[in-house]
């Protein structure tokens, strides 16, 4: 069987508050790409990129999962505030830049445990212009995990797909980071964006305790 070309980017918030489950959003992280290196149905490759006020930074850039880092207490450490626009919008013109293979689906996660409270450059307006174009004309799915946030209303406000956000409790970092990798898969299986959708069962599973 051949497998399905898949491009996925993380966003992962860096924040002072993700401190209290730092090991959790580690360990969901590297359970992520396992799963990815692990599967049958796509063939992956990988960016990471990490953020706080301090700073934005691209760990590993378009690497295949059988061969992407790990994430470690040691270049994952909490600080700072939560530029989320900012983020999003330096991960977005990295993604732009990226060469893709033939048939190659784009994902974009971001996942963040605070609102919005140190960008410069950006507002929810211009990266809901940004977001918008980018779902819309070049297929890109666009997913949302909010940890303890109110993620319809955060996603809502920056142009993301109705069933393409996750509200969960941190604790379920783990179950929700492969609950995103299911739903890249059936997208890039398809190239149905509609099958990038989270299921019924799978926003239940991320907002249990």
């Amino acid at each position: 069987m051949t497998k399905s070309p898949l491009y996925a980017h993380i966003l992962l918030d860096r924040s002072g508050s993700m401190e209290d489950c730092r090991d959790t959003a580690i360990d969901a992280f590297n359970e992520y790409v396992m799963g990815l290196r692990r599967s049958d149905e796509v063939d992956a490759r990988l960016s990471l990129t990490i953020f706080d006020s301090q700073s934005i930074d691209l760990l590993q850039h378009v690497e295949p999962a059988k061969s992407f880092m790990e994430l470690s207490r040691a270049n994952y450490v909490p600080r700072a505030s939560t530029p989320l626009l900012d983020a999003i919008g330096h991960v977005a013109a990295e993604i732009d830049k990226v060469s893709l293979r033939p048939g190659e689906k784009v994902a974009l996660v971001i996942l963040t445990d605070g609102f919005e409270n140190a960008s410069k450059e950006h507002t929810k307006g211009t990266i809901k212009k940004l977001l918008t174009d980018r779902q819309d004309n070049k297929g890109w799915l666009v997913t949302f995990l909010g940890a303890d946030v109110d993620a319809f209303t955060e996603a809502q406000a920056i142009g993301i797909q109705g069933g393409k956000y996750l509200h969960l409790k941190k604790g379920k970092l783990r179950q929700s980071m492969g609950h995103a990798a299911a739903s890249q898969t059936r997208y890039a299986q398809t190239g149905n964006i509609d099958l990038g959708d989270f299921t019924a069962a799978e926003r239940e599973d991320a907002g249990k305790e």
